[in-house]
């Protein structure tokens, strides 16, 4: 018996010496994770419009350049859709040059919509916090950006502007080593906006609700074909160094009031 225990653990120490030491993660100046949504308010024309606004920001000469002329020179990103549940459209993609940003761009394009449903933030925000673990890279800073054209309305009232579990998902998710949360809402209807009308202020709600971190910031597009150079507006921010804050400006139509507060960094 003790011979077989000491060929057991031979076996093992030799096992263990000959097996490949895990991957390294790659170094980059950003991880961006972007939860966009897909909920039954967006129609078709709207939700190609707002994935085409994505994918032409990947095009776009001037985010190039910012990746590049970054101090590593490459940025990971992942595109997921949310609604009711959360799917992968495009998953974690290191980009370094134009090369590598189109050939995300066209991952984007190419990505079908999964589903339509309620506003679940909440659960978006929830899922995609870990899913900065273990990814393969290893970011300067880790950012989740937001999109939508609503309120939470699967564990709040779509017209309650504070909504607790949205809070606690985002305070969560700063606690467990995420930087900044940013969101860019769309004015698509009646309730949810910056229009005197609105029940829902996008903006303040997305303050109160959803963003934070250093040089957190909310912003608005005025609908969806305005989404495109909203969204690339927001991405040539979170490229750069953290604003700042309190700051507010408007450029190209998009309207962005920032809020955050510093937060200790917890390493993955």
């Amino acid at each position: 018996m003790k011979r077989l225990q000491k060929l057991a653990a031979t076996l093992f120490v030799a096992t263990a010496f000959f097996m490949p030491a895990p991957a390294s993660a790659v170094p980059v100046d950003l991880e961006l994770l972007l939860l966009a949504d897909v909920s039954g308010s967006l129609d078709n024309t709207d939700f190609t419009l707002q994935r085409d606004g994505y994918a032409a920001a990947f095009q776009n000469a001037g985010i190039v350049s910012q990746i590049e002329n970054g101090a590593i020179g490459s940025i990971a990103v992942q595109l997921v859709y949310w609604s009711d549940a959360q799917a992968v459209a495009v998953p974690w993609t290191l980009i370094s040059d134009a090369a590598s940003s189109n050939a995300f761009a066209a991952a984007v394009t190419a990505a079908p919509r999964p589903f339509a449903g309620g506003t679940g933030m909440t659960a978006a925000l929830t899922a995609g916090t870990p899913m900065f673990t273990d990814n393969g890279y290893e970011g300067t800073r880790l950012v989740i950006d937001v999109s939508g054209d609503g309120s939470e309305s699967n564990v709040c009232s779509f017209s309650n502007p504070l909504c607790v579990p949205l809070q606690n998902a985002r305070d969560n998710a700063l606690g467990s080593g995420i930087d900044t949360i940013n969101a860019l809402w769309i004015d698509d209807r009646d309730f949810f906006g910056d229009d005197p009308q609105d029940i829902i202020d996008a903006v303040l709600y997305g303050q109160n609700n959803v963003i934070g971190g250093p040089g957190a910031f909310s912003g608005i597009a005025q609908d969806f074909q305005s989404f495109a150079p909203a969204i690339l507006s927001k991405i040539e921010r979170e490229l750069g160094p953290p604003i700042p804050e309190p700051s507010t400006f408007i450029l190209l139509g998009l309207g962005i009031a920032g809020l955050g507060y510093a937060r200790r960094r917890f390493k993955k």
